[in-house]
């Protein structure tokens, strides 16, 4: 849902109820389907004639198909589909865009950038980005909404907002060694191949910090590394 501000009031692009209804919903009870089908697994494996009699099977069978054995493991289940719909959360970003700043949200932590530092705003994949005076990221941050709804909402406040990354031919397929950039620059994104190919984002995302500090501004595609320099002003 959008909300476009007047007379002073911000933007604002997050979910609606139904998302978040969706999630309360649709996990848990996929819980509780897994816990069913759990309890019905072992009486299924004893009733196939191909398989030999197992003890331990057909005692697990006996236990779950009491009542309350299957109401414990469909609960089990329940509580992990609720656990689930919070990892989810993880990936709920609310975006408020008003006259004097942008405040970026996910999973309560928040992120406000000052108007006078952001020159250019764009969406790349499912990345919204934030680009400042000498086209350095400010942010880029992961978020499942819409192109059109965050165009609306920066338009309404009267952000510089493009359809794409004005700098997409300055990046170069990063190779190790590579002339045009330091040591510390070549040690990051070496440890950041690194990371990238293990997938772990946590890394990833503090490696592409250590680089903005450098003025490297980088872009994946799946594992490999492109790389350009911020140091030009904005035009």
């Amino acid at each position: 849902m959008t909300y476009s501000g007047t007379d002073g009031r911000p933007s604002v692009v997050r979910h609606g109820a139904s998302m978040h209804v969706f999630l309360w919903t649709a996990f848990p009870l996929l819980g509780a389907a897994v816990g069913w089908l759990l309890t019905r697994l072992p009486g299924w494996i004893t009733s196939i004639p191909a398989i030999p009699p197992m003890e331990k099977i057909e005692f697990l069978a006996r236990l779950l198909d009491s009542p309350v054995a299957m109401a414990v493991v469909i609960a089990v289940g329940v509580i992990a589909g609720g656990f689930i719909t919070l990892l989810a959360y993880d990936d709920v970003v609310t975006v408020e865009i008003g006259p004097a700043t942008v405040t970026i949200t996910r999973s309560s932590k928040a992120k406000t950038f000052a108007r006078e530092l952001i020159h250019t705003v764009y969406v790349e994949g499912k990345h919204l980005v934030l680009l400042g005076a000498r086209t350095e990221e400010l942010a880029r941050e992961k978020t499942d909404h819409a192109p059109g709804r965050l165009r609306a909402a920066f338009h309404e406040q009267g952000y510089p907002w493009l359809d794409h990354d004005p700098h997409q031919d300055d990046f170069l397929r990063w190779v190790d060694g590579m002339p045009g950039l330091d040591d510390h620059a070549q040690a990051f994104l070496r440890a950041r191949q690194t990371a990238l190919k293990a997938g772990d984002s946590a890394d990833v995302a503090e490696l592409r910090t250590e680089l903005a500090k450098l003025g490297i501004v980088v872009r994946d595609v799946e594992s490999r590394q492109y790389w350009r320099s911020a140091i030009k002003p904005a035009e």
